[in-house]
């Protein structure tokens, strides 16, 4: 019976003393599937004649990481399915991401700092995601628009 005791205390004392290392994080606003396009603009505001192509993709977002999905079939596919971490600051902060195997333009994927717009609806609940990147140095715009779906 002794042992028994023991073993009990021991064992609270070791759950006791691991609850220090669990790090619960907060469940993200953002969480969800949604649709939408991705569109790049090259030669964005450099007074030239600019280039646009669009992307249909699937997307989602967990509490941490978002996956990419390209879903088009009108047109040809130029964008990676990537997938990688995300971080709510100041701005939407993509990082760590991963791309898929097809043939594609890789300075196209979503990575670094970009701006982010939430439009709810009348309950409060997210009706659209404006996501946007104006990377001067290669002066492209890159542009999501996504819109959760229903499933």
């Amino acid at each position: 019976m002794k042992k028994l005791v023991f073993l009990l205390f021991a064992a609270v004392l070791m759950l006791a003393g691991c609850a220090d290392d669990i790090i619960i994080t907060q469940r993200s606003e953002l969480r969800g599937a949604y649709k939408g396009y991705y569109k790049i603009i090259e030669n964005y505001e450099t007074g030239g004649e600019t280039h646009t192509e669009i992307q249909y993709i699937d997307w989602t977002f967990t509490d941490q990481k978002f996956f990419c999905e390209v879903n088009d079939t009108i047109n040809a596919q130029w964008l990676c399915d990537c997938s990688g971490n995300y971080a709510l600051e100041n701005v939407l902060v993509f990082s760590d991401t991963l791309i898929g195997a097809q043939t594609c333009d890789r300075d196209r994927i979503p990575i670094g700092d970009f701006q982010l717009i939430k439009y709810n609806n009348s309950e409060g609940a997210i009706d659209s995601l404006e996501i946007s990147q104006h990377d001067v140095d290669h002066t492209m715009l890159k542009f999501l628009m996504l819109h959760p779906t229903d499933d």
